[in-house]
């Protein structure tokens, strides 16, 4: 029997084209492939750490919790406080033994999985917890809205059943990550196609960012939206910014903004770009040069606004959620010279006659020993050779990378507004992050230096590994993809292996 033509498949029920299938169809085969490996390895992580092992976890299901139960965020307060099922969970994977423990392992014999399905089967309340109120209380929703799904999927469950395909939640935005990557890398460097398997590879095989999205924490989907900025605004650079795109910036945007307030740090240099394509565009500056960028950062502004109006009528929260967070300075009085000091040190450490805030270098022993492995709750980490050792590698990869952009030196010129826009986006970004640190440093003598909160710049970090490969040359670029990919394979597997040592051996 005949079948109907293929093209038939790919029509809607009105009869014009699907537009999901044919958003599908415009995805290279390439991409496809990175992003399922990224979404396997966050799988295998997810099954590798133990339950509520990935930081802030326990809070992260909380808010999800609350929001289901509730139907409405929590509301920031000055402590936590987990739901009855949740502390039954906890107390069943024993967890607080667990917790910095580096000696004490997971539950693993018989006796021990007996003990905590009963603990489990006992149940609790799901609603008398206050959804990380501390923690998490005052962050933006969209994250946990999305947990919600399976949350509620899984809701004749036991907590660990809810939490199992939350972190399938999480692995599923890690290959929308590693997709977005691709494409970002497609945009940005046309001329090198055979290193975009490379980058977006190096990228999903990277253990921390593999092991933040093994779990639930709102920053996989920060990743994801992230990702998505990035290549729509390499897209506008190179194809131009119409209205159908500037919506598409302005929604990425605005769900980075919706997920966590780290995305602050992403507005300043999205304003920069989209700027910088309108006056290219209108070959002038204009105010025809600013409808575009108006509406693209309008559409990311909008759910912000519809948030702020919701907590001041309906959900009983402060109009701005920052204002309750750990980012509220008002508590605190910051000196600016101290600020900038901190700031600095903050990734390069001190210059003579600065008051030193950090032992050693924090370049190396926060984020460079960080990226190379920093498990659980920052305390599962390689010995100190292994770090000194991947600093090999990291340089070798650096200088290829840098030996390509000289050799490009006439094409950059050509792209400087672009260049410009991504080095605001890093910067903004890592002076967000800094600064907070800086506040919760006056408020609690402590530091936020975790290398997770710049994986947002993960799409730049793709881009370093592509243009690696590319330096080596024609004819050894291939192999050196394949040596950096390899490589990023490698350390992936010794990394969950020495995971698996920390809470199985």
């Amino acid at each position: 029997m005949a079948g109907r033509p293929r093209r038939a498949l790919t029509r809607s029920r009105w009869g014009g084209p699907s537009p999901l299938r044919a958003a599908l169809a415009r995805i290279p085969s390439a991409a496809a492939v990175c992003a399922l490996a990224a979404l396997l390895n966050a799988l295998a992580w997810s099954i590798v750490v133990p339950a509520f092992q990935v930081p802030d976890e326990p809070v992260h299901y909380a808010y999800t919790e609350y929001l289901v139960q509730h139907g409405k965020p929590p509301k920031a307060g000055p402590r936590d406080r987990l739901s009855s099922s949740e502390q039954h969970a906890l107390a069943a994977l024993r967890f607080r033994r667990l917790l910095f423990g580096v000696g004490n392992g997971a539950i693993w014999t018989a006796p021990e999985q007996t003990r905590m399905r009963a603990l489990l089967d006992a149940g609790g309340r799901r609603a008398d917890g206050n959804g990380g109120a501390y923690a998490t209380g005052s962050e933006p929703p969209l994250f946990y809205a999305l947990q919600a799904v399976p949350y509620a999927l899984a809701s004749g469950g036991t907590v660990l059943d809810r939490l199992t395909l939350m972190r399938l939640c999480s692995a599923l935005l890690a290959g929308a990550t590693v997709l977005f990557v691709f494409l970002f890398l497609r945009e940005a460097l046309p001329a090198v196609p055979e290193a975009w398997t490379v980058g977006a590879l190096g990228v999903a095989f990277a253990p921390m960012f593999a092991f933040m999205s093994g779990g639930v924490n709102s920053d996989a989907l920060l990743y994801a939206a992230s990702a998505a900025l990035f290549y729509l605004l390499a897209r506008a650079f190179r194809r131009g910014l119409d209205a159908r795109l500037a919506v598409a910036v302005g929604a990425a945007l605005g769900a980075a903004l919706m997920t966590k307030y780290n995305a602050l740090g992403l507005l300043p240099g999205t304003a920069i770009a989209l700027l910088l394509i309108g006056v290219h565009q209108q070959h002038a500056w204009r105010m025809r040069a600013l409808a575009l960028p108006a509406l693209a950062l309008g559409v990311a502004t909008a759910p912000v606004a519809l948030e702020m109006a919701l907590n001041a009528t309906v959900w009983d929260r402060p109009v701005v959620g920052a204002t309750a967070s750990g980012f509220d300075a008002t508590a605190v009085h910051p000196a600016i010279g101290e600020m900038l000091s901190y700031v600095w040190q903050f990734y390069l450490g001190p210059l003579p006659g600065m008051t030193r805030h950090f032992v050693g270098v924090p370049l190396r022993y926060l984020w460079i020993h960080g990226f190379v492995g920093s498990f659980g709750w920052a305390e599962t980490t390689f010995r100190p050779a292994v770090n000194d050792a991947a600093l090999v590698p990291l340089a070798a990869i650096a200088l290829l990378a840098v030996r390509t952009l000289i050799a490009s030196g006439r094409r950059l010129r050509a792209r400087r507004g672009e260049l410009l826009a991504y080095a605001v986006l890093v910067l903004g970004l890592m002076c967000f992050v800094a600064v907070a640190s800086y506040i919760s440093y006056l408020r609690y003598q402590a530091s936020i230096a975790q290398v997770r909160y710049l994986f947002p710049l993960l799409p730049l970090y793709g881009a370093g590994l592509a243009l690696a490969a590319r330096g080596a040359g024609r004819q050894l670029a291939p192999i050196v993809g394949t040596a950096i990919v390899v490589l990023a394979i490698a350390h992936n597997v010794f990394s969950q292996l020495l995971v698996i040592a920390r809470y199985y051996a």
